[in-house]
């Protein structure tokens, strides 16, 4: 009764640290805040999401060092083809407009393919991993396909979030240039987001393994390592009846002539091997 309790407790943890991270992430990835910047020659900030960029126009100065919010964000998605041909005649006038630079960053680059990819399988792996714990209860097997789900979502979303990291300290993402100066992005909060639910899902992962090993064993205990079924009962099953000699019945078959009396005679003669005839031989005396 304990062990069942325990089981039950460590699977509503495993579930409920799987739902945070699922709440987390899908907060991350629809956040444009990734990648932060603040253009002070523009008074704008500029955020660089995954899919999605915002800026926020007219930004007032209020103190040194301090900016008033006055207009909401306006947003476009980087994989508008209309936004794109916004880009590339930016680009191509980019010797008159000096801060035609910062386009580039609006772009939909490979590495944000694979981080979207990354996340989303993820998701949909760690939404399978719950319905594989939700059914353990019932099917004790269903713990093995709830593990390596959970497992397989960790790997998935630190494989994001290492692929962001690594593509965002590169000078090329890192810094934006203006017409005047080059400003620094820093990360946003929605990475911490999605790094928030990668922990949740790692420490899910961790329980996840526990709960299997904790219902598997129990299982065992229960039905003497065998599901409760005796591990020789199928040679049991599949040994013959015994033969038992008064039940068989026997009929006299009346025997025939030899075949070879039914022959003409010498007719058995033709097929025999040749056998050459003996040598003579002539006795000597001593």
């Amino acid at each position: 009764m304990v062990s069942m309790l325990q089981q039950k407790l460590f699977l509503f943890l495993t579930i409920s640290l799987i739902l945070g991270g699922l709440v987390l992430t899908i907060a991350g990835v629809f956040s444009p805040a990734w990648q932060i910047v603040e253009i002070r020659e523009f008074r704008a900030e500029h955020q660089h999401g995954l899919w999605w960029d915002c800026i926020r126009a007219e930004k007032h100065v209020v103190a040194v060092g301090d900016f008033y919010d006055e207009e909401p964000l306006h947003c476009m998605y980087k994989f508008d083809n209309s936004a794109e041909l916004v880009i590339d005649n930016t680009l191509r006038n980019i010797d008159e407009d000096g801060a035609a630079g910062e386009s580039e960053h609006h772009r939909f680059w490979a590495w944000h393919k694979i981080i979207l990819f990354c996340i989303i399988t993820s998701q949909i792996v760690a939404m399978v991993s719950m319905c594989c714990g939700a059914c353990t209860p019932c099917i004790p097997t269903a713990s093995l396909g709830f593990t390596i789900c959970s497992i397989v979502a960790v790997v998935l979303s630190v494989i994001a979030d290492g692929v962001f990291f690594l593509a965002a300290n590169r000078v090329d993402n890192r810094f934006v240039q203006g017409m005047v100066g080059t400003y620094e992005q820093r990360i946003g909060y929605a990475f911490y987001l999605h790094m928030g639910g990668t922990l949740c899902w790692m420490g899910a992962a961790l329980l996840a393994v526990t709960t299997a090993y904790k219902v598997m064993s129990s299982d065992d205990e229960i039905g003497g390592g065998y599901g409760g079924k005796d591990p020789y009962s199928w040679q049991s099953n599949s040994r013959p009846n015994p033969l038992n000699v008064h039940d068989l019945h026997f009929r006299a078959i009346p025997r025939d002539d030899p075949l070879i009396e039914k022959l003409p005679p010498g007719a058995y003669q033709r097929n025999l091997p040749y056998r050459p005839s003996p040598m003579p031989y002539r006795e000597t005396s001593a």
